[in-house]
């Protein structure tokens, strides 16, 4: 039996989180994790600064170099979110774990099929195998990117390369500063696989529910906080694309509204990366939903024609007016049970990943309205 008190690390194994885990990187301080994650920042990004000035010269490096947000955004923002992200979705992976045992949705009756599920999920988290896979794709991605048409416009880090060569500082990128990126980013990519499999494996459990629940989802509702501690790695995903849509208009001269069907096709792919696991839960409320309604309905009968004869013999003699108090509370649980969502997804929880995906396009939209002009159009208006 897997002890589930223990902290269990949903988002572990992977070639980084291994040399991390190696360190015992979760159990060191505050200021050794962050002087770790600055150097790796830095390993990433200040030899491209550096080996780039040095190819270009001070005008071309401020032309070429400081315009690239992208780059700027990939390891100085996403880099270290992707790497944080790690320690908020293993705590809440662990709450979940504790919550489904106190609150007995997990109890001796299934607690086996849950130890099994863990063992699963503890083979693959692991495997070397996926991260041989995903060390050959990041590599054998050098090829085809360097080919790619997308390397060749000048939007894409434009000081990678000059006269279709790689620069010294491209060199680095390809082979050192974007394979990390992509490491972790893949191994995230990988991990929400993991955890999407990990509810449809939870959901064909028999779980002690009860459409009774205040929650109004059967018991399940917490389901939804373990879904919104992915945020940061929404953020980072949508983050990569803005970073890129701003190079492109910088580098290209083009407009914030050509860009309209990437950046709803940015929104649409968070909302069905972080959002639509949590309707493989939908089958299971349906059926807790439907039997409890019948379950209640028939249970209710022989009550409700107990009350009817009493009512019948009051208004015939007058005599002991029959307690109502059950009719109320049988009216409340119908209700409830009438009420309770099949589906884990609330306001809070689109809002959480709609805002990962706006938050980064902010800054993009300001290069085109200026902030101070909205500022005081908007000022204008009130006191107009």
């Amino acid at each position: 039996m897997i002890d589930t008190n223990k902290d269990f690390a949903f988002a572990s194994g992977g070639i980084l989180w291994k040399v991390f885990d190696r360190g015992k990187f979760e159990a060191q301080t505050l200021r050794f994790k962050l002087s770790i994650v600055i150097g790796l920042m830095l390993a990433c990004w200040l030899p491209l600064a550096l080996l780039s000035l040095y190819r270009f010269g001070a005008h071309s490096f401020y032309l070429l170099f400081v315009h690239d947000i992208a780059t700027h955004v990939r390891f100085l923002f996403v880099l270290p979110i992707l790497i944080f992200a790690r320690r908020s979705f293993n705590k809440s992976f662990n709450n979940m774990l504790g919550y489904l045992h106190e609150t007995r949705i997990i109890d001796q009756d299934n607690t086996s099929a849950l130890d099994k599920v863990l063992r699963w999920l503890l083979k693959w988290r692991n495997s070397n195998i996926v991260d041989a896979v995903l060390l050959i794709l990041v590599y054998s991605a050098f090829f085809y990117q360097e080919n790619n048409l997308v390397n060749s416009v000048s939007s894409y880090a434009p000081w990678h390369s000059y006269k279709d060569n790689l620069t010294t500082a491209g060199w680095w990128y390809v082979l050192f500063s974007l394979p990390i990126l992509q490491l972790l980013l893949f191994r995230w990519l990988y991990t929400i696989l993991l955890w999407i499999m990990f509810l449809w494996k939870i959901s064909r459990i028999k779980l002690h529910l009860s459409a009774l629940h205040p929650d109004g989802m059967g018991g399940l509702g917490f389901m939804k906080y373990t879904q919104i501690s992915f945020f940061p790695v929404a953020l980072a995903i949508a983050s990569l694309a803005a970073g890129m849509t701003n190079n492109s208009m910088i580098f290209s001269g083009t407009s914030i509204m050509e860009y309209k069907v990437l950046i709803v096709s940015v929104l649409v792919f968070v909302l069905l990366l972080f959002i639509l696991p949590l309707l493989i839960f939908l089958p299971l409320l349906a059926s807790i939903k439907r039997k409890f309604f019948f379950q209640y309905g028939l249970e209710s009968w022989p009550i409700a024609r107990q009350y009817e004869k009493e009512l019948k013999d009051y208004l015939e003699t007058g005599e002991e007016k029959p307690d109502a108090s059950w009719h109320v509370d049988l009216i409340g649980s119908f209700e409830k049970v009438s009420n309770m969502k099949i589906v884990l997804i609330d306001r809070s929880t689109l809002v959480a990943f709609v805002a990962a995906v706006v938050l980064p396009f902010l800054p993009v939209f300001a290069q085109q309205l200026p902030l101070k002009d909205l500022f005081f159009s908007l000022i204008g208006k009130v006191l107009g």
